[in-house]
């Protein structure tokens, strides 16, 4: 009789133990679920703190040639960094992007700009030829970046 006692009980811990295996696990799936689900964006940083932050749905990492690709299929948004650029990256509710995302090259008139900016913000004489290079026109209260070639 003492032995079906200890069978019973040995029984009822590991039963007692499965259900709170199984009611942490729940607890832990259900917080993880709703934490991934605040994220929207992955942002990526660089060695010199340039952001560039994608859409995270969809988004689909890949590594080759000392480089990582992120692609996303729903946004056609692509990024390629080497893999000793990549200082972190980290998931955020909000896009994070620094520095120039693209240039101009055509349909903006230097002659007809208020002011011309070059990347470190001072700005350029109305007078002064442009050397090469990457500028900020704006006019009016339109702002574009144009490359001098």
């Amino acid at each position: 009789m003492h032995r079906n006692i200890y069978l019973c009980s040995g029984k009822l811990r590991y039963i007692t133990l499965m259900k709170k295996v199984f009611l942490i696990s729940l607890a832990m799936a259900a917080v993880l679920s709703i934490k991934a689900a605040d994220y929207t964006y992955l942002t990526l940083v660089e060695q010199d703190g340039t952001k560039t932050s994608l859409t995270a749905v969809g988004l689909t990492i890949t590594f080759s040639d000392g480089n990582l690709v992120a692609t996303n299929a729903n946004t056609s948004e692509t990024k390629t960094i080497a893999l000793s650029d990549l200082a972190s990256m980290n998931f955020s509710t909000s896009n994070e992007t620094t520095g120039i995302s693209s240039i101009e090259t055509e349909g903006f008139s230097l002659s007809d700009a208020d002011a011309v900016y070059d990347l470190t913000g001072r700005r350029i004489p109305s007078n002064a030829s442009l050397s090469k290079g990457i500028y900020i026109i704006k006019k009016g209260n339109i702002t574009r970046k144009i490359q001098v070639r």
